[in-house]
């Protein structure tokens, strides 16, 4: 049974939900559909870079790692992942010969990854072949189209910068 105050007095139906910022203008239901439309293209890149080289999970490290060397713990906090989970994720990269180990010469205790010249190829082919998926999805739009989702692509890396 519904409260008083949830109550419309005049016909006794439910009162509507109020809205919040996000549903002002239809927000909440644009944000919706991109987050379904982000992840739906996020997925199907992954998939169609998706190698016997390179998992996901490899793929996002090596990103990660770019032309630098991290901490084991630094790698599993840009990834939000716990340290002996990222562990095994660098070994399976040693022993693909995609990313080397050192001793941090100021900590002994801590080990240094960075990535090889085998690892930096992996993943620039990965990259190459989500961007080449793409580009010809993208080839069979109009002009209008294009121009429109290079606005969007813009707009979307100003929100993720924030």
């Amino acid at each position: 049974m519904a409260r008083p105050d949830q109550v419309n007095a005049t016909n006794n139906a439910p009162k509507p939900a109020p809205t919040t910022p996000a549903d002002a203008g239809g927000t909440g239901d644009l944000a919706a559909e991109l987050r379904v439309a982000v992840m739906k293209t996020s997925r199907r890149l992954r998939l169609e870079s998706s190698s016997e080289t390179l998992t996901a999970a490899q793929y996002s490290v090596l990103a990660g790692l770019g032309n630098e060397q991290h901490t084991i713990g630094e790698l599993a906090a840009r990834e939000q992942v716990a340290a002996p989970s990222m562990t095994r994720i660098v070994k399976s990269l040693l022993e693909a010969g995609l990313v080397t180990r050192t001793a941090s010469e100021h900590d002994g205790r801590q080990v240094l990854v960075e990535p090889t010249a085998e690892g930096k190829a992996a993943l620039q082919a990965a990259r190459s072949q989500r961007t080449a998926w793409l580009a010809r999805r993208v080839e069979t739009l109009g002009a209008e189209d294009r121009a429109t989702l290079k606005r969007a692509a813009a707009l979307l890396q100003e929100m993720s910068a924030k």
